[in-house]
């Protein structure tokens, strides 16, 4: 789900094999696959079919944004109501934690299964993912195509292309996409978007949108003589891009990207069912790619079905991002 959401940078993607995959045990590995697809299609036939599994439960997504409400409310009253700088930091941390997450439910929304009304689902998901500074609609006309060829997303980019520090942070901090983002924002203002389609439309006006937010947040900081926005939104988009980098980005990074099988090109992580809890259920990416329009919550129903045939399959997250920044460290020390 990564495309649109926080660009790269515009660094190479390992589009072929997995990284240190030789190519003939590549092809093995894609023809094993292959016939898993073949032996698990029956099943995914008979689920997709299956009311029951696939029914969108709107009251669940309704109290995972009580949660995100709760979350967001006692961090509000830290950075405002505490005055210890230490307790504000600590608040802004947790607003970060409810933006970058912000993004999965928004996911959601762009599947259409968090509520039953598309036009709901639009309202909810554009809502959820402006103080990312992320157009849902322009993050759902690439995501589409993402679905299609998974090598269309946004974390594109390989360990030996961060040979500095200030590469690792600029991707860690997200600078790329805010940086786009305003571009688009002005833009869409100044009536430089192009506005052809329907589509279009959408996102050039999800960018003003986005655009009127933020002069109002700026306005209001400005009139009343307070950092009030400044807390509750600017400075918690630090955590959450960190955060969100760490969430997005083992769900295809160092698969075999140019194959078309969920078995392949996507990960599946083996951790806490807090953890999945906190994710939304990303952990299951190869599931949610095998079957796109299947409710988030039905993940872990999914991934008993299909973990024995995913390639990319890892014990923890810790493990995935403790081999990632071996990667990185050592890149980087090589410089």
């Amino acid at each position: 789900m990564t495309d649109a959401a926080i660009p790269s940078g515009g660094m190479a993607a390992p589009h072929g094999r997995a990284v240190g995959e030789p190519a003939g045990a590549e092809a093995g590995i894609e023809t094993g696959a292959a016939l898993a697809e073949r032996r698990l299609a029956p099943e995914r036939l008979r689920i997709a079919a299956d009311a029951g599994f696939m029914h969108i439960d709107s009251g669940r997504f309704v109290l995972r944004m009580l949660e995100q409400g709760l979350i967001w409310g006692i961090g509000a009253w830290a950075v405002l109501g505490s005055g210890h700088l230490a307790v504000q930091v600590l608040g802004a941390v947790l607003i970060g934690i409810v933006y970058a997450r912000n993004l999965e439910f928004a996911h959601e929304c762009m599947h259409f299964i968090a509520f039953r009304s598309r036009v709901l689902n639009r309202l909810v998901g554009t809502a959820l993912a402006i103080p990312m500074l992320t157009s849902f609609e322009e993050w759902r006309v690439s995501h589409a195509r993402h679905h299609v060829d998974v090598r269309d997303e946004a974390f594109a980019y390989k360990p030996e292309a961060i040979h500095s520090w200030l590469i690792l942070w600029r991707n860690l901090l997200s600078i790329d996409h805010f940086r786009a983002a305003l571009g688009k924002c002005w833009r869409a203002v100044r009536g430089g978007m192009p506005a052809r389609s329907r589509s279009e439309r959408r996102i050039r006006d999800s960018f003003r949108i986005m655009s009127g937010c933020l002069v109002a947040a700026i306005v209001v900081d400005m009139a009343i003589g307070r950092p009030f926005f400044l807390w509750l939104w600017f400075i918690p988009l630090i955590p959450a891009a960190i955060l969100n980098f760490h969430i997005q980005l083992p769900e295809h990074f160092g698969c075999i990207m140019d194959n078309g099988s969920a078995l392949l090109n996507s990960r599946r992580i083996v951790t806490h069912p807090v953890v999945s809890w906190f994710v939304n259920g990303n952990n299951f990416h190869s599931s949610h790619h095998w079957l796109a329009n299947a409710p988030i919550a039905r993940l872990a129903a999914i991934d008993r079905i299909i973990q024995a045939d995913v390639i990319y399959s890892e014990p923890s997250y810790r493990a995935f991002f403790g081999r990632y920044y071996r990667d990185v460290l050592r890149n980087i020390r090589q410089k």
